[in-house]
């Protein structure tokens, strides 16, 4: 909660806070309950609903910490409880320690690779640091209680072994707290040192910070998009530069805004941008193209009253096989590029080869 207060909403601080928050209160409540100090209703049914919504609350966070947004699968959780309590209405299963005992380990062990699966997305678009141990330890720790299921099930005394993974638990929760905000710190002095590798004008990546940010050895799917203003000259000669750089800061707050939270952008000078999109649906790559260049070209420009209309061409190249070299993607699209250009302009061209037969071709 103190994290929560010295960063932005965007970080999830305040979401991850929510979730070791009513873990604690679950775990307390549980505690009240094994000292018969409330009804068992209360405690088994309380204690199991706050571990549970506070296991969901943690992938959430974790994907707010890795994109800045909060996924729509939050509105689930108030199906969850719904469903929940239906089921501890008409069945009583809250009641039997086994069931319950098992519901909560199957449910946090899902969850936790879930956030580890999250980790590893953030990690391969930002190598941070942190990111490689608290993908480790959260996969660790939903291992960790999908073995405590599978004890469960199989020894009838269960609850020594259970209390002795509860513990190896809690210093997991203290690890991944320390480690998320490590991730946030480490995040935070990256965006410092790659100030110096931003265009000063559009405010999006160059070329030297491009390189850091795509990885050297493709995954199939990983698409490059490279888009060229149309005539962008003609717009300098005839409104003056002033009216040029901006066209291109309003280009690239419009590719900002249609790029989803792993793509990378960058401008590699003049009036040519570069979108890479990674592990990109085959069927999606042209009709996402398409939506860029309809979107460049419904952007609203005017100089004294003279309407302007900036249309872009745009070169699209996608790895098929794993290993494919970025330097042979990136020429690939350069080449897509040139053809949409000498077809006419303002249009998509996919490159029809692959870079690596185009190489040995």
């Amino acid at each position: 909660m103190i994290a929560r207060r010295r960063r932005s909403p965007s970080s999830g601080f305040g979401i991850l806070a929510a979730a070791f928050s009513l873990q604690g209160l679950g775990a307390v409540l549980a505690s009240f309950g094994e000292h018969a100090t409330m009804p068992a209703t209360v405690w088994t049914l309380g204690s199991l609903t706050l571990g549970l919504v506070g296991q969901g609350l943690l992938v959430l966070g974790m994907e707010r910490l890795r994109s800045g947004r909060l996924h729509r699968a939050w509105r689930l959780l108030a199906v969850y409880l719904m469903s929940l309590s239906i089921a501890a209405w008409l069945t009583g299963f809250h009641l039997d320690n086994q069931l319950r005992a098992l519901l909560f380990h199957l449910n946090a062990a899902l969850c936790l690779i879930v956030a580890s699966r999250i980790v590893a997305r953030l990690r391969r678009v930002e190598p941070l640091p942190s990111c490689l141990p608290l993908e480790a330890v959260l996969a660790l720790s939903g291992l960790s209680f999908l073995l405590g299921a599978g004890v469960i099930v199989l020894v009838p005394d269960f609850v020594h072994w259970v209390a002795l993974e509860f513990f190896i638990q809690i210093l997991g929760n203290f690890t991944v707290a320390i480690l998320i905000y490590s991730v946030a710190t480490d995040r935070a002095e990256r965006r410092l040192a790659l100030m110096a590798e931003l265009d000063s004008l559009t405010g999006v990546g160059n070329r030297r910070w491009l390189e850091r940010m795509v990885p050297s050895h493709l995954r199939p799917g990983d698409a490059v998009f490279c888009i060229d203003l149309d005539h962008f000259k003609r717009i300098n000669d005839r409104f003056g530069h002033a009216t040029g750089d901006t066209v291109l800061v309003a280009v690239a707050a419009t590719l900002r805004n249609l790029k989803r939270p792993d793509d990378v952008l960058a401008r590699m000078g003049g009036e040519e941008f570069l979108l890479f999109l990674p592990e990109l649906r085959l069927s999606e790559t042209q009709q996402i193209a398409e939506r860029i260049r309809d979107a460049i070209q419904a952007i609203p420009f005017q100089h004294q009253g003279t309407a302007l209309v900036v249309t872009a061409s745009i070169g699209i190249a996608q790895a098929v096989r794993p290993g494919e070299a970025w330097p042979d993607l990136a020429h690939a699209a350069d080449m897509a590029l040139y053809e949409a250009k000498r077809s006419g302009r303002n249009r998509v061209v996919h490159a029809s080869i692959a870079p690596r037969d185009r190489k040995t071709a």
